[in-house]
């Protein structure tokens, strides 16, 4: 391990850095076959971020943002097929019950509440020769990849324990692989534009995880005979999962840098909870994207009864959803660009309004709508492509504030209160919005008339409505931006001169 020292904003911090070494990354590197999403997520920046600092930080060249990104792209494969395939082929290829399948995957994710805030503790407080995240990443691509192979590709007698086991080791993987993941993110640059670049570059890898679980079964199928049928898709994508998740995090280990920013302590978890709850611009944000979580995972949780019942294309549902990761993707490099000219948070709250202005859409489809669904639907693709890139940009600037006002490292702990909320929220989504259709009569393996149709397409549109409108006005409220970092960087970093000079 080689270490080499650097001072910006007047703090000495020490980088770790694996073979090769870094290179420093100029203004001008806009070379890449796909000329538009290099440049945008290349992209300078603003007259915010040239005026941030007089000696700014070395930002990553775009070969580590590669690097960087792709173990998302494996972490996608092996996480979206859980809820898009594993309930259909579980009970109709291995015979398991729904309702069985139903709780087992619920007492799964339970699991978290207690290994979420665990594991973001412990990786802020791991020292090994490696650095504090990359032991937390290796061994949980392990745990994942097995998991996923196991569970998308079962061999002998299927029950309901193996469901239990495996479905548990894998959401633990991903915990490990993905708190630590986004604390690691969140410590790679202290550069205001460079944090958006960074989460989008993995944000992007992720998208393209999301295209690939629908089209390479697809593919396989059209040419090889294998692969069309769910359970040929799961175990396809089992086997893509076992091989690139080891690999791709190894990539990303062996040439991304892990920071080694020195700190004063490293608080317990009481007293880094209470710190974060306290933070009022972290309250903001997540408030914001908890609402905005909340509300897409309630609309995505009635989607499929919709398109089958309403719109009546339950046969081309798979394609719908392809188009949509597809616009998902391609729309994140406009939105970085828009970040970089207008700001973090106005460009979030355009993807938020863009959510409230596509919803009442569905209330004007019916039968044989499906031109207007598609509309509605890119456009629900166009505003979800700038949701997790640019929150997790916002909460990294959250994160180093919080860091000099502590003197501790809260990266993890941050990460793990973040993760905790959303899958707490939408699982509440979840809960909330199916026994409410069922409650207003509607029954997907029965007849349904007019009302329970129309009682679908309300709770489908109003509850995500007022939830996207919220999230508008709570993050408009968020108070940090390029400007502000810096005068606040800069109060934190004098008040530490001071009592450094006082204890000398």
């Amino acid at each position: 391990m080689v270490a080499t020292w650097s001072v910006t904003a007047k703090r000495v911090t020490s980088v770790m850095i694996s073979p090769p070494l870094l290179k420093s990354c100029s203004s001008s590197s806009y070379a890449c076959s796909f000329k538009t999403i290099t440049c945008a997520l290349q992209q300078p920046g603003s007259s915010v971020e040239n005026n941030m600092q007089t000696d700014a930080p070395v930002r990553l060249t775009l070969s580590r943002l590669l690097y960087f990104g792709l173990p998302d792209y494996a972490v996608y494969l092996a996480a979206i097929p859980v809820s898009l395939y594993l309930s259909f082929v579980y009970s109709r290829d291995y015979g398991l019950e729904l309702t069985d399948i139903g709780l087992i995957l619920m007492l799964a994710r339970i699991s978290d509440v207690i290994t979420d805030p665990l594991i973001g503790y412990l990786s802020d407080r791991t020292q090994s020769r490696w650095g504090k995240r990359k032991p937390w990443l290796f061994a949980g691509a392990i745990v994942m990849a097995i998991s996923a192979w196991q569970l998308f590709a079962p061999s002998g007698t299927v029950t309901n324990w193996h469901l239990l086991i495996w479905a548990m080791l894998l959401w633990l993987g991903w915990t490990m692989i993905n708190i630590p993941y986004f604390a690691w993110g969140a410590e790679l640059s202290d550069d205001y534009n460079d944090r958006t670049r960074i989460t989008g570059w993995r944000q992007a890898f992720g998208f393209a995880g999301n295209v690939s679980v629908l089209l390479i079964p697809a593919v396989s199928g059209h040419l090889f005979g294998y692969g069309a049928l769910p359970k040929e898709g799961l175990t396809i994508v089992g086997f893509m999962a076992l091989v690139l998740l080891p690999l791709t995090v190894f990539i990303a280990l062996w040439f991304v840098p892990e920071r080694h920013i020195q700190r004063a302590s490293t608080p317990d978890l009481w007293h880094a909870s209470r710190q974060m709850f306290a933070n009022g611009s972290f309250m903001v944000l997540f408030t914001g994207f908890l609402l905005l979580s909340m509300g897409s995972t309630w609309a995505s949780s009635l989607f499929m009864l919709f398109a089958a019942f309403v719109v009546g294309i339950e046969t081309q549902t798979q394609t719908l959803l392809l188009g949509f990761y597809f616009v998902q993707l391609l729309s994140l490099p406009a939105w970085m660009w828009v970040s970089f000219r207008i700001g973090k948070k106005e460009t979030w709250t355009l993807g938020a309004a863009l959510y409230v202005l596509a919803t009442p859409g569905y209330l004007m489809l019916g039968p044989g709508d499906v031109w207007p669904f598609v509309g509605v639907l890119m456009a629900y693709g166009i505003a979800s492509g700038n949701f997790a890139a640019i929150s997790l940009s916002m909460k990294a600037d959250l994160i180093e504030i919080a860091s000099l006002r502590t003197g501790a490292h809260v990266a993890g702990s941050y990460m793990a209160v973040w993760s905790l909320g959303q899958k707490a929220f939408q699982a509440l989504a979840v809960g909330i919005a199916l026994p409410l259709v069922s409650l207003f009569g509607f029954d997907p393996k029965g007849e349904n008339g007019p009302d329970e149709l129309l009682a679908l397409t309300l709770v489908l549109t109003l509850p995500p409505l007022l939830l996207y409108a919220a999230s508008v006005g709570v993050i408009w409220r968020y108070p940090i931006d390029g400007e502000r970092l810096v005068r606040l960087r800069g109060a934190f970093q004098r008040r530490n001169t001071r009592r450094a000079t006082r204890h000398a």
